[in-house]
């Protein structure tokens, strides 16, 4: 097989409201309380560690470079709004929005 060709896993491109919040936080602390076939390791420190904003502002202008449609007022409050946000709490957010902005064409 190539490198990267092997799934191992569920898909999760259309995960987002597949799950409660706390079903997720649930499964990252400790998926096997939830899924007890589970291989899928534990992230505790998700829980414990902070967003680190200082480099959002930029990874966002670049983001608007090739289309996404940030304004300057969302870039300019970018870290204002992850400051005391953990890291389980940005990946649940990330995770619930899978798959919820697709559109037919």
């Amino acid at each position: 097989f190539l490198w990267g060709s092997k799934r191992t896993g569920p898909d999760l491109a259309r995960l987002g409201g597949r799950y409660s919040d706390e079903w997720h936080r649930a499964h990252l602390y400790n998926p096997r309380d939830v899924v007890p076939e589970s291989v899928m390791p534990s992230y505790p420190w998700l829980f414990e560690n902070k967003v680190d904003g200082r480099l959002t502002p930029k990874k966002m202008e670049a983001l608007r470079m090739v289309g996404v449609p940030y304004t300057d007022e969302d870039i300019e409050g970018a870290k204002e709004a992850v400051d005391g946000v953990t890291e389980i709490e940005a990946l649940v957010a990330y995770l619930q929005h899978l798959g919820t902005v697709v559109t037919k064409r």
